[in-house]
């Protein structure tokens, strides 16, 4: 049977939705005016009047004393009136931005003011979580005084799992509604991380310097200028813009060390210029215990099955950042000069998987990089806006693999006859690679009188790869890295937002093009060297979301659409550690569906939403293992995946917060590839190695002991649990004898105290508190229980 998608008129169908989207006109601007008595008691049938810009309209409150009032910007004037309170008039400013008001009325008799107004705006991480796209947004003020790190923070989102290759500073996998791999895009402050280097990667980043993340499940904005099949991840750094100097240190289990340095200001009497500095330093011996590990027993060099410490993980890593800007000039509304560096050293415990330990192994990676933004906006807010950046980053990665020693996992070694731990060089590997990146990323809206609002966006790079191999050019006889390696790659996105119903239905039509160049070296499945490769590729892509408002308290979100995702520098040239190249990849498309219901209280303590997904996938890009050193990226498998996510945040007081959620999904081989590694039998099956059944919980307590005092305390508690899995295709064998995720539950909890002026804070992290084994990626161990301590310091 044909899938439906592929019978449809992609064209006619884009055509009908762009017609539609222009046939509808919207108001621009939404207030929500809460009319509550002095015991915050919700006043029914209370007259609203609001008058400005020519008109007058005439609203009672309902019985949760609310009005949505839908007018243009600018200012009006607006009464109150009820029978048992005073009338009165105040004057409000309606933005752009969704806005609510809160208003306390006092009875009639009283001889006090009558009327408080409080206005609330929408925080970036609320206004960017009810937008259209309504990601998923994990605000980091939660995790700046805790041990936490980045992956650990988004493990804790609905339908996300990172999978990660060890301790600290290890490798990972993000795996999001049920795509996985580079299949998801990973951006710092809306760039490509592929762009910025590895050091940009999530186990490298803290959450000191982050803002917020914010998560896109399927469906993916223009403004990104990238390729995603499954979804983003964009990560929104700490902008330098106030007046700021704090500093962090914390120290844990496994030699583990993180010191951090934040500090920003204007310098100047007028405001206009700025400047910020960030510095990381991260280390972590990784020494933590193995099970179930060979162990030596005699000089025969005969194993058992035993405990060892990893003894090959040392990691460190160092970032700073400077950021140097003007604002507010005729010209810009912003000028940034940004400026990066990082250093990562690494010792390698094994390869893909860890059957096999290595003992010597490292590897030093450095990365750097400038670029210059320029933001302008009309003099009238909101009509239009122009960010360009433009940017060159540098990474240069070393390898060393040359000893001729065959480790075990107690430290004792016996002696080979080959150089290189891995086996795959009769002479070991001394990789020096270095990797330039120039790119330049427009983004502009536009606003269509006033129903329309038009989004472009261009992102071009050009990346060149260079080095040298001396160790392996030994084995082959000729250096793969003699001639320059090239890609080069061109996106253009467009999409039209516009709102009807009176501003309660929002929709968004995009469509975008991609174009690549590649020319790479190309190595057989044996490691042999083939020859350089050229080529092209150009896909288009398109997507319909709405956001539905049916009530003030519910949302429904129905989106589609038709993604693209070209191989980046990684996949196509590898890593030449443990990832070989493929210049031969083609790019994965996917079908994407998004259906979403969301409920909000109309006090905003409870927040809950549930939502299905669909995604029909082909030329999957998957990291697949030949050996246990040896990985490539290949475009193995057609697949398909549906799931469901729900989730609930709950303000029970000032005190208390739970957040809750889950997510099942159900991914399964649709096709198998031309080369052969899959037949027709696994047609059907569940993708092995990946979670379906996960949830997390989040609870955390506030205690204030009083007026007196000049602290409080807080506690965070995190469980996450994921149910077993199977490592390998669930079709082979029998269930006894297949290798199994097992199902792990995984607490932590964070004790801290901080000042009330936020001064500083000191907080105790104990993490899998139950010492569960957990294993993730291709079944490697992760640490069991630790405990760390944090302390931070805000000096002015």
């Amino acid at each position: 049977m044909i899938p439906i998608f592929e019978r449809l008129n992609y064209s006619k169908f884009t055509a009908a939705i762009f017609l539609t989207a222009f046939s509808i006109k919207y108001t621009n601007a939404q207030t929500i005016i809460n009319i509550k008595n002095e015991n915050k008691e919700a006043i029914f049938n209370a007259k609203i009047t609001v008058e400005g810009n020519g008109v007058i309209t005439q609203q009672t409150t309902d019985r949760n004393g609310q009005v949505t009032i839908y007018e243009k910007p600018g200012t009006y004037m607006v009464s109150v009136e009820n029978s048992l309170f005073r009338k009165k008039d105040f004057k409000i400013q309606i933005s752009e931005e969704r806005e609510t008001l809160d208003v306390t009325l006092l009875k009639s008799a009283y001889e006090l003011e009558e009327v408080i107004v409080e206005g609330t705006k929408l925080s970036a991480s609320q206004r960017i979580r009810e937008s259209l796209y309504t990601p998923e947004v994990i605000d980091f003020r939660e995790f700046k005084t805790s041990s936490k790190t980045v992956v650990e923070a988004l493990n804790l989102a609905s339908g996300l799992r990172i999978q990660q290759q060890g301790g600290m500073g290890s490798a990972v996998n993000v795996i999001l509604n049920g795509i996985d791999g580079k299949d998801v895009r990973v951006f710092v402050d809306e760039i490509p991380v592929y762009i910025l280097g590895r050091g940009f990667e999530l186990q490298n980043l803290t959450a000191n310097i982050i803002d917020r993340v914010e998560i896109y499940k399927g469906l993916i904005p223009v403004q990104f200028g990238s390729d995603a099949l499954g979804g983003v991840i964009n990560i929104v750094t700490k902008q330098g813009e106030k007046d700021f100097l704090g500093a962090g240190y914390s120290y844990g289990s496994w030699n583990s060390h993180e010191a951090t340095l934040n500090t920003s200001g204007h310098p100047f009497k007028n405001k206009k210029f700025y400047a910020g500095f960030d510095a990381v330093y991260r280390h972590s011996d990784n020494d933590y215990w193995m099970d179930d590990v060979d162990i030596v027993v005699d000089d025969l060099y005969n194993t058992k099955k035993g405990r060892a410490r990893r003894f090959n993980d040392q990691y460190d890593f160092a970032l700073a950042k400077l950021q140097v800007g003007v604002k507010d000039l005729s010209w810009a509304d912003h000028l940034k000069f940004i400026s990066t560096f990082t250093h990562t050293y690494k010792e390698w415990q094994h390869g893909v998987t860890a059957l096999q330990p290595w003992g010597e192994p490292f590897s030093r990676e450095y990365t750097g990089g400038a670029a210059l933004n320029w933001k302008k906006s009309s003099a009238q807010k909101n009509k239009w806006q122009i960010d360009v950046t433009a940017g060159y980053n540098f990474e240069q990665t070393y390898f060393e693999d040359i000893s001729s020693r065959i480790y075990f996992w107690d430290g004792n070694f016996a002696q080979g006859t080959t150089k290189g731990e891995s086996g795959l060089y009769s002479q070991g590997r001394t990789p020096k690679i270095n990797q330039n990146v120039l790119y330049a990323r427009e983004n502009a809206f536009f606003r269509l009188g006033d129903h329309y609002k038009l989004n472009v966006n261009l992102l071009t790079t050009r990346m060149e790869l260079t080095g040298e191999d001396k160790a392996g050019t030994a084995t082959y006889k000729e250096d793969p890295f003699k001639t320059p390696q090239t890609l080069f790659n061109n996106f253009f996105g467009t999409s039209l937002e516009s709102k009807f119903l009176n501003g309660h239905l929002i929709s968004n039509t995009s469509f975008k093009h991609y174009y690549n160049q590649v020319r790479g070296i190309n190595f057989k499945i044996n490691n042999e060297f083939d020859k350089l490769n050229s080529s092209s590729s150009s896909d288009i892509g398109f997507g319909q979301v709405f956001k539905w408002m049916a009530t003030p308290q519910i949302s429904i979100l129905p989106g589609y659409e038709y993604t693209v995702r070209q191989p980046d520098s990684r996949e196509i040239f590898g890593d030449y550690i443990t990832t070989s190249p493929n210049p031969n990849l083609k790019s994965a498309k996917s079908h994407n569906i998004n259906f979403k219901i969301q409920y909000k209280t109309l006090e905003g303590k409870i927040f809950t939403g549930i939502g299905g997904f669909y995604r029909n996938t082909k030329d999957r890009i998957l990291l697949t293992s030949f050996s246990n050193a040896l990985a490539a990226y290949t475009n193995l498998l057609k697949t398909s995946t549906l799931g469901a996510e729900w989730f609930m945040e709950y303000k029970i007081n000032n005190k208390l917060n739970v957040n809750l959620n889950a997510t099942y999904l159900d991914t399964r081989l649709r096709g198998v590839d031309d080369s052969g590694i899959f037949n027709d039998k696994y047609i059907g099956a569940r993708i092995p190695n990946t979670p379906y059944l996960f949830g997390n919980t989040q609870i955390s307590y506030t205690l204030d002991p009083g007026n007196k005092k000049n602290y409080y305390f807080r506690v965070l508690y995190t469980g996450s649990y994921v149910h077993e899995y199977f490592l390998t295709w669930a079709i082979n064998g029998v269930k006894s004898s297949k290798t199994t995720i097992p199902s792990q539950f995984v607490s932590d909890i964070s004790v801290s105290v901080h000042s009330k002026n936020e001064k500083w804070s000191f907080a105790v992290d104990g993490k899998n508190l139950t010492n569960a084994k957990v294993y993730d990626n291709f079944s490697v161990q992760k640490p069991g229980r630790s405990i760390y301590a944090k302390i931070t310091y805000q000096f002015n």
